[in-house]
């Protein structure tokens, strides 16, 4: 175990912990109930790395019952009673890694704005697999656009994409990942790199009975986040005072709801 040294953008509250456990169900939708898309078969032992609540760790060791299940995180959050086969460690996966061809799956998760350096973090992975072994990683994208209107840069979803971006560069904790996973990964040594976007909606606007769905639980996703999302980073880094948060959060909350801009977002 290493002591730990990642700084983590976000707070590890109650508030947070059940906006966690939300986002969980949100992906669980958007993958169609599956935990993971990678094609590995009969998995000895997984990792998830950024486990969070740990809820992750507890569905995939209850469907894989056989295997054994673990969890990293620099936060202990984790529930005590879980299966028998999944355990939590404390760990800072931004330090060297000890493990070397353990893993039959390593798994990530929504851990923008806490790597600082992508390509090493992602080498680190490739040496705990064992060979054949599978990495499966989701990340969400950044900015958020509409169907409807062309939002001007002095809309919330713009200031929200260009602030995060800016905020997190600061920090030297990049927000925009996803258009880069899969040349990082490919550098690490992965092959057979599959890439897969996805349109997410938010809010209840599509007619599309899954879509519709999914779109309600990202709503519910964003605005359970959104005051821990900004109020860190844009305080921190950018210099913005508590109160300018709360007005900006209250304009994202607003936009979230707001079904007729038909908005949408890349993961």
């Amino acid at each position: 175990m290493h002591s730990s040294s990642t700084d983590h953008w976000g707070p590890n509250d109650e508030q947070a912990k059940s906006q966690q456990d939300i986002s969980h169900h949100f992906w669980l939708m958007m993958l169609r109930g599956e935990l993971y898309e990678a094609p590995v078969k009969n998995p000895h032992r997984i990792l998830d790395v950024g486990t969070g609540t740990g809820a992750w760790v507890i569905d995939v060791a209850e469907k894989h019952p056989e295997a054994d299940v673990k969890g990293i995180d620099v936060s202990p959050i984790q529930p005590i009673w879980v299966p028998p086969n999944a355990r939590f460690e404390l760990d800072d996966y931004n330090l060297p890694w000890q493990d070397v061809e353990k893993y039959d799956l390593i798994h990530q998760r929504e851990l923008l704005g806490s790597i600082p350096n992508w390509p090493k973090f992602y080498k680190e992975c490739f040496k705990a697999l064992k060979p054949g072994g599978w990495i499966d990683c989701s990340e969400p994208g950044l900015y958020f656009e509409s169907f409807y209107d062309t939002l001007g840069e002095d809309h919330a979803y713009k200031l929200w994409g260009t602030a995060m971006l800016e905020a997190g560069n600061k920090a030297g904790l990049s927000f925009d990942v996803g258009p880069y996973m899969k040349g990082w990964l490919e550098d690490a040594g992965f092959i057979n790199v599959r890439e897969r976007k996805f349109c997410c909606t938010i809010g209840k606007w599509s007619k599309d009975p899954w879509e519709r769905d999914v779109g309600v639980w990202e709503q519910l996703r964003l605005d359970a986040g959104v005051q821990d999302f900004c109020e860190r980073r844009f305080m921190s880094n950018l210099g913005w005072r508590a109160e300018e948060v709360t007005v900006f959060c209250a304009r994202m909350r607003a936009a979230l709801k707001n079904n007729r801009l038909l908005a949408h977002h890349w993961l």
